[in-house]
């Protein structure tokens, strides 16, 4: 019996260190997919940022031209 349990005992902390391990990856692979997806929001945002901008430079120049601001 006693011979039993510390096999027992052996197999749990095996899984135990593989949970762990299972833990450690599955955090790692979080933070990446938080950083992918934070940078894929950033180009997102800062490409309508662009468009935003371009529009207001074209609408200032179309209005210049025509009241000859220049």
């Amino acid at each position: 019996q006693v011979l039993d349990r510390g096999e027992k005992i052996e197999l749990l902390v095996d899984k135990t260190e593989d949970l762990r391990s299972q833990a450690q990856d599955f955090k790692k692979q979080g933070t990446k997919i938080r950083q992918k997806m934070w940078w894929e929001n950033m180009k997102i945002k800062l490409i309508a940022f662009g468009i935003i901008v371009l529009l207001i430079l074209c609408i200032i120049l179309t209005v210049c031209r025509d009241f000859k601001c220049w």
